[in-house]
């Protein structure tokens, strides 16, 4: 069982952060302005993006993607891929193991993931939950939507080839026939870093606004499919974390030829005002309209 270790990115008491994720979808400005309470149906989801960070910020960025989730809901697992942000393990690691969250215990969908170690070349890694909080941040959320409808797959991921990324997403779409399962697949990434914390001091003025002007030439390539300009862009991974994962959200898209929506994109600086260390964040959806 993998206890919550995200300390500081979200409250660990379940009704200050339910008034918080409740409050975020209240909001108007950044969210739906209501709490998601019926499945509307209307699109087919096949893959998300969403960042990482203090509920602060990742609340505002993510919560009408999720509300896209649950107003849409038909499927059983979510495969959450995350980055390697301490490069440990393996190229694909998978976490197999139940989590805790405020809201109860979201299950992995341990069939699913043990078809993956026997068909890919992926390690089981349960060490590298204690370092990372990237797919941690988004349970408490799923199961405050879902419930125990859903299981999880958990997937943390670093420097892999393109070609493997393809072949991975094909493996999933082929498994999810085998085992008869509904899935959909969530890539958590951050966008640009500036400021000293990240080692990243390029700006001297007007730096949110050039930081943004660095993460929509991240963003085009994602709303244009092109993995390949994705992957050959060299950034370090302490200043744009979000590269592999976009990777997977991108190819497993194209195998269901959906159509890409941006949902948020947000500067940590536009929330705290604060240009000394700026994060940038979007939400993205893929999915097929459904035929009325």
């Amino acid at each position: 069982m993998q206890f919550m270790k995200a300390k500081g990115f979200y409250s660990f008491d379940s009704s200050d952060l339910l008034s918080q994720i409740e409050q975020y979808f209240m909001d108007k400005r950044y969210g739906p302005g209501y709490i998601p309470k019926n499945i509307k149906k209307e699109k087919n989801i096949i893959s998300g993006i969403v960042p990482h960070a203090n509920y602060e910020y990742f609340l505002p960025v993510s919560i009408k993607l999720y509300k896209e989730l649950y107003e849409n809901f038909d499927f059983d697992t979510i495969i959450i891929v995350g980055p390697n942000h301490y490069n440990i393990g393996q190229k694909i690691n998978l976490i197999i193991d139940d989590w805790y969250t405020p809201f109860g215990i979201i299950r992995t969908d341990v069939e699913f993931a043990r078809k993956i170690l026997n068909n890919y070349d992926s390690y089981e890694n349960p060490i590298l939950s204690r370092y990372e909080y990237s797919i941690e941040v988004q349970l408490p959320i799923l199961r405050y939507l879902f419930k125990d409808k859903v299981k999880i797959v958990p997937i943390i991921v670093k420097e892999v080839e393109l070609e493997m990324i393809k072949d991975f997403v094909k493996l999933l779409k082929e498994l999810s026939r085998e085992l008869n399962r509904k899935i959909i697949l969530i890539s958590t990434g951050n966008l640009y870093h500036h400021g000293e914390f990240y080692g990243n001091i390029i700006y001297k003025e007007n730096i949110s606004k050039n930081v943004k002007k660095e993460s929509e030439k991240i963003i085009e390539y994602i709303l244009n499919l092109d993995s390949e300009k994705l992957y050959k862009l060299e950034i370090d991974s302490k200043i744009f974390c979000g590269k592999y994962p976009f990777l997977f959200f991108i190819e497993y898209t194209k195998l269901y030829k959906g159509k890409i929506e941006l949902i948020n994109h947000i500067l940590s600086s536009e929330i705290n005002e604060d240009e000394k260390n700026v994060v940038d964040y979007a939400s993205l959806l893929s999915y097929k309209p459904l035929k009325k």
